[in-house]
């Protein structure tokens, strides 16, 4: 794994997630983080990386558990999009795209932006 519960709560100060959840968001988050790299981020390669690269993969698989935890937890990567939901007063019914899904993407957008400055994510080409 790429943080630990320290550094999530004292370095990077996300939102409270339960301690129980925790490992599992952790690792869903740096499986999502991987794939948005395609790839080119790995648990080997990582040591490897300049400190502030590591600093910023580190903050991103945060921001990732962030998102999790918000929108579901480490399920949310099961691809089942939330339709909608009523709790007391509060309603939410999901917007549908274009397409007609409602299905919300499993990426954080925090942590793609966070991860911008890396490299990790250009998908161009060679110039």
């Amino acid at each position: 794994m790429y943080v630990d519960e320290v550094y999530y709560h004292d370095m990077f100060r996300g939102e409270p997630v339960d301690d129980t959840d925790f490992p599992a968001l952790c690792q869903r988050a740096g499986e999502i983080i991987e794939e948005m790299t395609l790839y080119r981020l790995t648990e080997e390669g990582f040591a490897m990386m300049p400190e502030n690269t590591q600093k910023l993969v580190k903050n991103a698989v945060c921001a990732q558990v962030e998102y999790l935890d918000a929108n579901g937890g480490a399920e949310m990567d099961m691809g089942n999009g939330m339709s909608g939901a009523t709790l007391g007063k509060f309603s939410y019914s999901g917007a549908s795209s274009g397409s007609g899904s409602t299905e919300q993407s499993i990426f954080s957008p925090r942590a793609e932006r966070i991860l911008w400055p890396t490299g990790l994510t250009y998908r161009g080409g060679r110039y």
